[in-house]
């Protein structure tokens, strides 16, 4: 088993690699039974698909910087990295900063495992939960609504998502929405809630999912899936997986391949 200094050292070279977007150098390190879970996503990626996944991992069309956020802790084979990685998207001028943990486990000098834990975060997303009593119609009278006026308002909201793509904006919030459309807070919610049978959440990443899938479709646009899911106006890497696969019934990754063969 290798000691503390030989760890440090293996870490040392693999960030350095890492650094400067060295797909062989990290191929060097991997053992040919390395398995890298992406722990966000659920996917296992096997040697043999790490190469096209390092591609892929540095083919933003971004500056990127990475740094250590503490220090790397080594405990007998493993070691753990705690990071921040910070992406500025030259062509729509956004910034991500991503922050994350490894757990890298060694094992005759190569890396046999890698487990990564990462998420970025900008604005929360918003969503309002009702504590109103009484019956729907009781509901509608207080919100000063009647059942031709929700048909209105649900018709609005959706051409507004229709014609101008609101949900592409990570900080959408349902104050934006009603505010836009000239309505109370409570009343756009009550509709999206009573109307559309879903909450605001769920309106917007379902809008957001469809974009994702239609880049998905525009292989020429060579985006990563995490560039996808900033475009789409997602603000958790987290809340990007669990939301297609509750639509999709897959993960990114298994989707696209459907698309590709």
């Amino acid at each position: 088993m290798p000691d503390m200094m030989d760890i440090e050292q293996l870490v040392s070279r693999y960030l350095a690699y890492w650094g400067q977007s060295d797909i062989d150098g990290l191929m060097s390190m991997y053992d040919e039974k390395m398995l890298y879970h992406d722990m966000p996503s659920g996917e296992v990626i096997k040697y043999k698909d790490l190469n096209k996944f390092l591609i892929n991992s540095f083919a933003f069309a971004t500056s990127q910087q990475l740094k250590l956020q503490d220090s790397v802790f080594v405990e007998g084979n493993s070691a753990f990295i705690y990071w921040m990685q910070s992406f500025s998207f030259a062509d729509t001028g956004k910034y991500v900063e991503v922050n994350g943990v490894e757990l890298i486990v060694f094992r005759e000098g190569k890396i046999i495992s890698i487990h990564e834990f990462s998420d970025y975060r900008r604005t929360a997303i918003e969503d309002v939960s009702h504590t109103m009593e009484g019956t729907h119609l009781e509901k509608m009278t207080k919100l000063g609504l009647d059942d031709k006026q929700m048909q209105q308002i649900s018709t609005e909201i959706s051409d507004y998502f229709d014609q101008q793509e609101p949900y592409l904006e990570p900080e959408l919030n349902l104050t934006t929405v009603s505010e836009k459309l000239g309505y109370t807070r409570n009343q756009i919610s009550y509709v999206i809630n009573h109307v559309l049978g879903r909450t605001f959440y769920d309106l917007v990443n379902t809008r957001r999912i469809d974009y994702v899938m239609q880049q998905m479709l525009t292989p020429a646009a060579n985006l990563s899936i995490l560039e996808m899911a900033i475009n789409a106006g997602f603000n958790s890497v987290s809340g990007f997986y669990s939301a297609f696969k509750k639509q999709t019934g897959m993960t990114p990754a298994q989707y696209q391949r459907t698309q590709t063969g």
